[in-house]
């Protein structure tokens, strides 16, 4: 058999193949065969009434290798803790503690008694819990009970006061149905945890059939009630238990029936007021340490009467007046702290659990709660306040985060895979990067994906998170291939209805084992792909933008963090020669400049620059040097440097000449245009200003590029009468500066030609020398998606082949 048959061969079992097909794969593909592939999988029958969102992104070419509906808004399910997560991590940090005050209302005594209360003040710590600290109920307790000691607590002749009022708004998650809390999802919100704040409840078979089953609560202090309607039945029937908790009522009904001789059951039941069983289980706690408090337990919350105040700014005073205490006002005792931040969202993350989400949204909320908040905004409307800043910063685009919540329990929760895969971008080179990939859960090792894809390529390499509802599955994280290219992607199926006995992770797990057995690489120029187009060169250039001084150091952005050794170390230049090209005395160039997160590979096939500079039949060569290699970066190096462009295009000359890919080589340069898109603006407008020969370059085309430095461009325009053309768009940051130069111009009666680009015709490219286009595409569509690279190409300067 062939090796293309035999890979195809493999690669279509992976598409039809279950768990056990998904171990026996080893078939590797190339770039092209993934995307074939991928199209292949989704458009299956079997999906037909689903809906997929999907983005496959390179972190180290910055290419997009595959997307499918990316801007579809989806249901994420438990994607939603990757937000949350990560906004916690950037506006708090890895390093941070949550901090726990502990006060006492009254005097210490000699002998060791206080005479009068003790408090405890929440202020969000989700990390009191036996699934973190895996030992006994009591263990949460101990630092509670070491800062007692260490203030000489011997007696408390008082109440215990549990305040969680830090937290504003009701004890549930906006969207989560009553089936969430009665099927033991989470546990109702509070500013102090216990045990996420959910008690078991063990259930087993009574002595005899008819009689009702024995029930026991195995965490103390709950003060829940329970209507036990259970019965023991026959050996053959079913086990089947239900908790039916009435809004109306205290009491909690346990339902169902456990056969005879079958074996007792865990149920898990939210605890209606979390303040109160703290309060209550740190008074036994103290008793079971010799530490007797002779008072009652008490808890308050959201909108009881309580702190009402922002962490470390307590005041023992204000709080004895809000609430009518007529005492001294409290002195602190001491502080109990959480972990680190890091191994808060990693606990969270690694086995999805939902409250610690939510908590951590209302944390963040309470941390940035801005002054000018409306009175009645709630902790969780204010963390997600404090998201959409987030989501902006991580370049992601206007309405393509729609969120109730933080963990993803909420039905109404929306995002689309572009904007999952710019938020994995953005915290691949986060400050906190490593931080929140170690909560990642791992595949075939551990959290929720420790029984997915073992024994294959994405076993120990896959780190992402899951996300599952009824109707809705979701994978979002990162993948390394066969071939050592680091991806980023994101996985959403929605509205799938999986056979009997079936889920929608096995629809999704043979695209993630695809990713991890491609063995091409996206930032290697091919030259033998662009072939029947032309020549390519990839060489490297001393006068190449990169390395430069003021980058030998990396280069920080919103406290992200780019090393020279990964981003400002490539000297690669392209240079494509399209197949008719003739030589002459003097030969012109389009010299292109890439925008943010972007390299030449990427730029060239995902702009399909090349296809379009063959198509204009233009007679000119093309350059696209590296700029900062996938980095939020417009700086354009040595390009920015004086008379940096002319020893530049001295190389490209130089190099050309000894390429052997030209029949003469005594020629000089002609005409250049300069070509830019996103932050390739900046480089553009310092070779106008200062980069040497500005009487070769007759035009500038800026594509969602004008973003500054305007007063280059017009400068440039008006000495040269150069060619200028601004193409852009509403939600780029191009708008207002492109629409102000607009402006000025038309004040000055400059002649000129504006239009949506859809409605613009060559002859008005071709005749005007200053032309602003508005379009309605999204930014990184301005140069391809209608081939605005090559209409300005056929309406230019440039000689025809």
């Amino acid at each position: 058999m062939p090796q293309y048959c035999r890979i195809f061969f493999l690669a279509s079992l992976l598409l039809l193949g279950a768990a056990a097909d998904l171990r026996a794969q080893a078939a590797t593909l190339t770039l092209s065969q993934l995307r074939t592939q991928m199209e292949a999988y989704l458009g299956q029958p079997k999906f037909s009434a689903a809906i997929w969102g999907v983005k496959i992104v390179s972190l180290d070419s910055g290419k997009v290798l595959f997307e499918h509906h990316a801007d579809r808004l989806m249901s994420p399910a438990s994607n939603t803790k990757l937000y949350t997560g990560a906004l916690g991590l950037d506006r708090l940090g890895g390093d941070y503690r949550f901090a726990t005050p502990v006060y006492a209302a009254g005097k210490i005594s000699a002998s060791g008694t206080l005479r009068g209360d003790l408090l405890v003040v929440g202020q969000g710590d989700p990390s009191w819990n036996q699934r973190r600290l895996g030992t006994n109920f009591w263990t949460a307790f101990e630092p509670f009970v070491a800062v007692l000691n260490q203030a000489g607590v011997q007696r408390v002749d008082g109440d215990i006061i549990v305040d969680a009022t830090y937290f504003r708004g009701p004890p549930t998650g906006s969207g989560w149905l009553i089936d969430d809390l009665q099927e033991g999802e989470t546990g109702l919100l509070s500013a102090l945890t216990l045990d996420d704040n959910v008690a078991q409840l063990r259930v087993e078979p009574g002595s005899q059939i008819g009689a009702p089953c024995a029930y026991a609560v195995l965490q103390p202090g709950t003060g829940l009630m329970f209507s036990n309607q259970t019965v023991t039945a026959a050996s053959d029937v079913p086990a089947h238990l239900e908790l039916f908790h009435p809004r109306d009522g205290n009491a909690i009904f346990l339902l169902g029936e456990l056969p005879r001789d079958g074996s007792a059951q865990l149920l898990e039941v939210p605890v209606p007021r979390p303040a109160d069983w703290f309060a209550a289980a740190l008074k036994l706690a103290l008793a079971r340490q010799g530490i007797k408090v002779s008072g009652q337990t008490r808890g308050v919350a959201w909108p009881e009467r309580g702190t009402s105040v922002p962490p470390g700014n307590f005041n023992p005073a204000t709080w004895v007046v809000t609430n009518g205490f007529d005492a001294p006002a409290p002195t602190k005792l001491g502080t109990v702290l959480s972990p680190p931040l890091r191994e808060v969202v990693r606990a969270f993350m690694k086995p999805s659990q939902n409250l610690e989400a939510d908590t951590l949204l209302a944390d963040v909320g309470e941390a940035t709660r801005e002054a000018n908040a409306p009175p009645g905004q709630t902790s969780e409307d204010a963390g997600l306040a404090a998201l959409g800043r987030f989501a902006t910063r991580a370049g992601v685009a206007p309405g393509e985060v729609r969120f109730d919540e933080g963990s993803g329990l909420s039905r109404n929760n929306l995002t689309t895979a572009n904007a999952t895969v710019a938020l994995l971008q953005f915290m691949a080179h986060h400050r906190e990067a490593q931080a929140f990939l170690d909560a990642l859960p791992i595949a075939g090792v551990d959290g929720t994906l420790r029984r997915r894809l073992q024994n294959t390529a994405a076993a120990g390499n896959v780190r992402a998170k899951t996300g599952t509802l009824r109707w809705a599955q979701a994978l979002s994280g990162y993948v390394t291939t066969a071939a050592g290219e680091r991806l980023a992607f994101s996985l959403m199926l929605n509205r799938f209805a999986a056979a009997p006995g079936h889920s929608g992770q096995e629809e999704i797990d043979p695209v993630v084992l695809m990713l991890a057995n491609v063995a091409g690489r996206s930032d290697q120029l091919s030259t033998e792909a662009h072939a029947p187009w032309g020549t390519l060169l990839v060489t490297q250039f001393v006068s190449a933008p990169f390395p430069h001084p003021a980058r030998l150091a990396g280069h920080s952005y919103h406290d992200e963090f780019f090393s020279a050794a990964e981003h400002y170390s490539d000297s690669t230049v392209a240079m494509f020669i399209p197949k008719a090209f003739r030589p002459a005395d003097t030969i012109d160039f389009v010299v292109h400049f890439h925008g943010w997160h972007h390299t030449v590979a990427g730029t060239l096939a995902e702009y399909q620059l090349i296809e379009q500079f063959a198509a204009s039949g233009k007679n000119a060569i093309l350059i696209v040097p590296q700029g900062p290699r996938d980095a939020p970066d417009s700086f354009g190096g040595k390009l920015e440097d004086t008379n940096g462009f002319t020893i530049f295009m001295a190389e490209a000359v130089d190099k050309l000449r000894g390429s052997g890919a030209l029949s003469r080589t005594n020629f000089e340069v002609g005409k250049v245009i300069l070509s830019g898109h996103s932050g390739g603006y900046h480089a553009m407008a310092a070779i106008l200003d200062h980069g040497g020969r500005p009487d070769k370059i007759r035009e500038v085309w800026l594509f969602d590029a004008l973003y500054g430095n305007t007063e280059n461009f017009v400068a440039w325009q008006k000495t040269q009468a150069g060619r200028l053309l601004d193409l852009y768009t509403d939600h780029g940051g191009t708008k207002e500066e492109s629409q102000s130069l607009l402006a000025a111009y038309r004040t000055q009666g400059a002649r000129l030609f504006t239009a949506e680009d859809t409605n613009a015709v060559p002859d008005n490219l071709r005749t005007n020398r200053i032309v602003f286009l508005h379009t309605d595409l999204v930014h990184n569509d301005v140069v391809a998606k209608r081939g605005a690279f090559g209409q300005f190409l056929k309406t230019s300067c440039l000689q025809n082949e």
